[in-house]
């Protein structure tokens, strides 16, 4: 009867034990550069709720930069660099687009933890 309780405890520990641990959230810096209606690295990837600060430049012209999901803008001059602080809370793809063309320059991937 005892072995039978032991028996019964232990398959319960397996079935019932947590999961690893997520990964917590990180800083991340990342450098982009916007040359010729195009970003480089063309997608940028980060996990749910890291810190995220874009450094971006641009050799021109000038680009009014925008995030959309998050919703934010910078305004790129050449030569100067400029960066995009955010906290990464929302997940999926957010596409990052040249506000004053349309024209997308590449994308932010928010992976969920």
């Amino acid at each position: 009867m005892v072995l039978l309780v032991l028996a019964g405890l232990g398959v319960l520990f397996f079935v019932l034990r947590p999961g690893p641990a997520a990964e917590a959230p990180r800083e991340q810096t990342i450098d982009v550069a916007i040359e010729d209606g195009a970003m480089t690295p063309g997608e940028v990837e980060v996990g749910e709720g890291d810190r995220v600060t874009l450094k971006m430049t641009t050799p021109g012209p000038p680009t009014e930069v925008h995030l959309h999901g998050y919703d934010l803008e910078e305004e790129l001059e050449p030569g100067k660099p400029a960066t995009l602080s955010f906290e990464a809370d929302l997940t999926g793809r957010f596409e990052i687009e040249d506000h004053e063309t349309g024209e997308v320059l590449g994308a932010l991937l928010v992976q969920p933890r």
